[in-house]
């Protein structure tokens, strides 16, 4: 049977998780893992991928590592989704024990000890661009601004 293998970076959706918050008028965001650089990738640039993958030859036996356009660490991202909701937000590192615990009360401890193997001790670098959604889709992954803060906007507005 033929096999085409995605590996995609962190999710620009990841990001959802802030929008009760801001939803709520708190115009603080924290987040884990501050330093930590990620070239975030659009879901629907994985599933574009996936798509072309399906439908054409020349995929069989290949694994493609997805990244968005750019790596922005968590600052980064409040900053461009300030601006795109036109508030002035505040970035807020949490420890890594706050992010531990608020981690561990919404998904397997597995899951939180890999986060933290990645972004904290550095067994994964996600900041690196990767190629293949521009090479596989023939158009650029989308960045940031337009794919997260832009077309989910009203998530985050009060």
């Amino acid at each position: 049977m033929a096999w085409t293998l995605l590996r995609p970076y962190s999710f620009t959706s990841n990001t959802l998780e802030w929008a009760e918050g801001l939803r709520a008028g708190d115009d603080t965001v924290r987040a884990a893992f501050q330093a930590a650089g990620v070239a975030a990738v659009d879901p629907y640039d994985i599933a574009a991928v996936a798509a072309v993958a399906l439908t054409s030859s020349g995929h069989e036996g290949r694994a493609y590592t997805l990244s968005g356009p750019e790596a922005l660490v968590p600052a980064e991202q409040v900053r461009i989704l300030g601006w795109v909701l036109r508030r002035e937000l505040r970035f807020e590192a949490s420890s890594d024990e706050e992010a531990r615990a608020g981690m561990e009360a919404r998904m397997p401890v597995e899951y939180v000890d890999a986060f933290f193997r990645f972004f904290v001790d550095g067994a994964a670098d996600e900041s690196v661009v990767q190629p293949a959604v521009g090479d596989v889709t023939g158009r650029p992954p989308r960045t940031f601004a337009p794919v997260c803060a832009g077309a989910h906007a009203d998530s985050f507005r009060p």
